[in-house]
């Protein structure tokens, strides 16, 4: 490293940045889990009350049912990921900060830390991409659901074709 500390700062914010984007993506996530996991406990309760609101919903409402659990899995499984990526990019950050000041006032060689920097770094940008691409997943899950659902004219007239208020 440089001989100017605040050298040793510029190595340090990407990881500190991409830290918060996870943390960003984490607050979506949760909200989005928040909506799911609600929409799939009506979804159960409408099975086990063997009700037809499903089936005035959905064109196959056993395959509405299974999406929303799928997304709500896909959703679980992002946010472990998400919580990974963050605390390896935290460690991260916290690691260059650290070399930084020893390195600086101790003298001690920049290899191990950087060899260290670069790996945790590299693994939790992977992680990170795994969790955005079942992000990816969990909203084509979503799409999937809405084309799933009857236009409005339909279920306006099966409604009333039910008798449903």
């Amino acid at each position: 490293m440089p001989s100017d500390p605040f050298a040793a700062l510029t190595f340090i914010t990407g990881p500190a940045i991409l830290t918060n984007a996870c943390a960003i993506l984490q607050n979506g996530v949760n909200i989005r889990y928040n909506l799911a996991i609600t929409q799939w406990r009506e979804f159960r309760a409408s099975v086990a009350e063997q009700d037809d609101r499903l089936a005035l919903l959905f064109v196959d409402p056993n395959l509405a049912l299974r999406l929303a659990e799928q997304r709500v899995r896909l959703q679980l499984r992002a946010l472990g990921q998400l919580n990974a990526a963050a605390a390896l990019f935290g460690a991260v950050t916290v690691c260059g900060l650290v070399g930084a000041f020893l390195v600086q006032t101790l003298s001690v060689p920049a290899g191990p830390v950087s060899l260290f920097m670069v790996v945790a770094g590299a693994a939790a940008l992977a992680v990170m991409l795994s969790a955005i691409t079942t992000l990816f997943l969990e909203g084509a899950c979503g799409r999937s659901m809405v084309r799933l659902h009857y236009p409005a004219a339909d279920y306006s007239t099966r409604r009333a074709a039910t008798g449903a208020s």
